[in-house]
C-alpha cells in the first residue's frame, strides 16, 4: 500500500497554472541527503530568469548557513514550514516541482510522496534518474529526470521547462491525469480495506 495524494488535495482553485510564475519549488525536509546543495547551486547555473521556493525545515541548522553563502542563494525564496493551505499555493505559482534526492539505498527503490504531490497539483516533476522514478516520469511523460548530484544538470532541466511553458504544461497534465488513473491514494485504500478484510476472515 503506498502513501500517494489525494487527488485533489493540492490543487489550486482555478485548476490552471496560466498565472505560474518563473519559479520552481522543492517542498519538504531539507537535508543533503535530499539534494540541497545541489539545488541551490543549480540557481548559479540557471540562464532563465528563475527563482527557487525553497519550502521546509532545515534539518541541520550547519548546512542551512552553508548554502546561504552560495552564490545561488540569491535566487531562492526560503518560506520555512508551511501548512498544506500554503503548499497548495506555493505550488500554482511554480513552473516545476524538484524532487533529486540522493542515490541512498532508502530513496532509489521508495515511491516519493513529493513527486507524487508535484504531479497532482499539475507541476511537472524534475527528479532524479533512478530506474524506478525514471519509469514513472518519463513512462507517464510528466517530467524530466537528472542526476541529482549534477547542478548543471538541474539547471538544464530547469530552464528547458520555464523556456518552453506549452511543454511543461502538457507535461503537467500528464502527471495530473497519471494521478487520476492509478497514483491516488484512494485506489490505495481500497487495497488496504481489502487486506483488513481478508486479514479479518482469516482470524
Amino acid at each position: 500500500v503506498n502513501n500517494f495524494p489525494i487527488p485533489d488535495e493540492l490543487v489550486s482553485a482555478d485548476n490552471t497554472r496560466d498565472s505560474a510564475g518563473r519559479q520552481v519549488c522543492y517542498v519538504g525536509a531539507i537535508s543533503v541527503s535530499r539534494g540541497v546543495r545541489e539545488i541551490v547551486r543549480a540557481m548559479e547555473f540557471v540562464e532563465s530568469d528563475t527563482r527557487l521556493v525553497l519550502c521546509g525545515t532545515f534539518e541541520d541548522e550547519r548546512v542551512q548557513r552553508e548554502v546561504e553563502t552560495f552564490e545561488g542563494w540569491h535566487r531562492v525564496d526560503a518560506r520555512g514550514w508551511l501548512d498544506r493551505s500554503a503548499i497548495r499555493d506555493v505550488l500554482s505559482s511554480c513552473v516545476a516541482g524538484l524532487v533529486t534526492l540522493h542515490p541512498q539505498q532508502n530513496y532509489v527503490d521508495a515511491h516519493p510522496v513529493k513527486m507524487f504531490e508535484y504531479m497532482s497539483a499539475g507541476l511537472p516533476v524534475i527528479c532524479s534518474n533512478f530506474p524506478l522514478w525514471r519509469t514513472i516520469v518519463e513512462g507517464n511523460d510528466c517530467g524530466v529526470s537528472v542526476d541529482p548530484e549534477r547542478p548543471e544538470a538541474i539547471a538544464e532541466a530547469i530552464d528547458y521547462l520555464v523556456e518552453n511553458p506549452a511543454r511543461a504544461a502538457e507535461m503537467g497534465e500528464n502527471g495530473r491525469e497519471a494521478i487520476e488513473r492509478k497514483y491516488n491514494w484512494p485506489a490505495e485504500e481500497r487495497k488496504l480495506v481489502e487486506l483488513y478484510t481478508r486479514l479479518t476472515g482469516q482470524s
